[in-house]
């Protein structure tokens, strides 16, 4: 930065031309990697290493991102970890989730640290609470299932490389919606909504929290420009119910919305036969964002993201 001082009716002015953080991007052609870089491309020096081309100007595409040079951390303030290998029923390979999830951003951390970056952020999950409905930043981890216990293994592993000159941030936001194409189940209630079939939510009044692809992004904004360490709970502040999402789902899509009650007896059979597809379906999921006011406030809704989703669906029509 450089300073420059002028004397206008006596009083001194310090103007600042302040320095763009200098950012590296790890695993850029994930999804919400592609919007960061996107919303920021203007607004930090953004590198980044993809496995996938992305057609990004200052990218490094890589089979394996352990071969990662030494020299891609120079001159770089603040690394973000996308890389992992997601919660996937089918994949049955526990190495293979603790290789991607926990050694690779331990062995990232390391190399920042070594290389002068000052704060490493690291893509992180509530899958790490497991089973529990009401979190906080006092809940205590308990994953069931190996994406969630390589993700926590990996969040307390990079909690002891911290120090006061590098900056440790762990983020655990809840599902990820928004931005025309994010994966998961939003979109499939989404497609689900806009076909003619009954869905049987009419009496459900679960409270469920999410997080807009965007608001998270400000987030991350927000984490960078202040150096925000620790846990981070971030979410929308602002609950709301699969019956609700399903109307403003045929709100905005213009279809007609056909709720039924879910029967009594048919709730109690597939929350003892499924409990997984009920609990997210039905059950609630509450999530106490821990960061203040003044560091994040959310700016887009439940409504602006299904909007967006909906545009995206008529590009790509329905199967």
């Amino acid at each position: 930065m450089f300073f420059e001082e002028k004397n206008i009716n006596s009083v001194f002015c310090l103007h600042v031309e302040m320095k763009k953080n200098r950012i590296l991007v790890i695993g850029g052609d994930s999804f919400i990697a592609s919007k960061f870089i996107a919303k920021n491309k203007d607004v930090f020096d953004i590198k980044v290493i993809s496995r996938k081309e992305t057609n990004f100007v200052y990218e490094i595409v890589l089979d394996d991102f352990f071969k990662v040079d030494k020299s891609s951390f120079k001159n770089i303030d603040v690394v973000i970890n996308f890389a992992a290998i997601v919660h996937q029923p089918k994949v049955k390979d526990d190495e293979l989730y603790n290789r991607i999830n926990c050694e690779l951003p331990v062995f990232l951390a390391k190399k920042a640290k070594e290389n002068g970056v000052v704060h490493f952020i690291q893509m992180s999950t509530i899958a790490v609470y497991g089973n529990v409905v009401n979190i906080n930043k006092e809940t205590i981890e308990a994953p069931i299932n190996s994406y969630g216990i390589s993700k926590l293994n990996a969040d307390n592993a990079l909690r002891k490389i911290a120090s006061d000159s590098f900056v440790i941030t762990c983020i655990r936001p809840p599902m990820v919606y928004g931005g025309g194409n994010a994966p998961g189940n939003m979109m499939r209630l989404i497609n689900f909504s806009q076909k003619k079939i009954f869905l049987p939510f009419k009496n459900i009044n679960n409270q469920r929290d999410f997080i807009n692809v965007h608001n998270l992004i400000d987030c991350f904004n927000s984490i960078i420009d202040n150096r925000l360490a620790g846990v981070l709970l971030p979410t929308d502040k602002h609950a709301i119910s699969t019956k609700e999402i399903v109307e403003l789902v045929c709100k905005h899509a213009k279809v007609k919305s056909r709720l039924v009650n879910l029967p009594s007896f048919f709730s109690v059979i597939l929350k003892w036969l499924q409990p997984t597809i009920y609990n997210k379906v039905f059950g609630s999921l509450r999530v106490e964002c821990n960061i203040n006011e003044e560091f994040y406030s959310p700016k887009y809704t439940v409504s602006d993201g299904i909007s967006e989703m909906i545009v995206n669906c008529k590009k790509a029509p329905l199967a």
